[in-house]
C-alpha cells in the first residue's frame, strides 16, 4: 500500500507539473504572440513616422520661409511707418511755414494799405499790348555819303 500511495503521489505530482507546465507554455505561447503582434505594431508605426518625417521636412522648409518673409514684411512695415511718421512730420512743418507765410503777406497787404490805399485798389483798364512799329533801313542817298568823305 505504501507504494501504491506513492505512486498515486508520485502520479498527481507528476501530473500537477504536467499542469503546471502546461500553463506556463500556455503563458509562454500567449507571451511570445504578444511579442510578435507588438514588434509587428513597431514595425508599422516606424514605417509610419518615416512617411510623416518626409512629410515633415518640406513643411518645415516653407515654414522657415513663412518665418523669413513675415519678419521681412515686419521690417517693411516698420519702415513704411517711420516713412509715414516722416511724412507727417515735415506736412506739419510745411504747414507752418504756410501759416506763417500767409501772416507775412498779410501783415505785408496791412502794410501797403495804409501806405497807398486808393491806388492800388483803384480799379484800372488794361489795354492789348500794341506791337511796336517795324523799323526798316533805307539806302543811303549817294550824295550824303560822298560829303561824309570829303571832309
Amino acid at each position: 500500500m505504501k507504494s501504491t500511495v506513492s505512486a498515486v503521489v508520485a502520479l498527481l505530482l507528476a501530473a500537477g507539473a504536467a499542469v503546471f507546465a502546461w500553463q506556463k507554455h500556455q503563458a509562454l505561447g500567449e507571451s511570445q504572440a504578444s511579442l510578435a503582434e507588438s514588434r509587428a505594431q513597431l514595425q508599422k508605426t516606424q514605417s509610419d513616422l518615416k512617411a510623416l518625417s518626409a512629410q515633415v521636412a518640406p513643411l518645415q522648409k516653407e515654414t522657415a520661409e513663412l518665418k523669413a518673409a513675415m519678419e521681412q514684411q515686419r521690417i517693411e512695415l516698420g519702415s513704411a511707418k517711420a516713412f509715414l511718421d516722416a511724412e507727417r512730420a515735415a506736412t506739419a512743418r510745411v504747414r507752418e511755414e504756410l501759416a506763417l507765410a500767409k501772416e507775412q503777406i498779410a501783415f505785408m497787404s496791412r502794410s501797403r494799405a495804409a501806405q497807398a490805399p486808393s491806388r492800388e485798389l483803384a480799379p484800372m483798364m488794361v489795354r492789348p499790348a500794341t506791337p511796336p512799329p517795324a523799323v526798316r533801313a533805307l539806302p543811303a542817298p549817294a550824295a550824303q555819303g560822298n560829303a561824309v568823305r570829303a571832309q
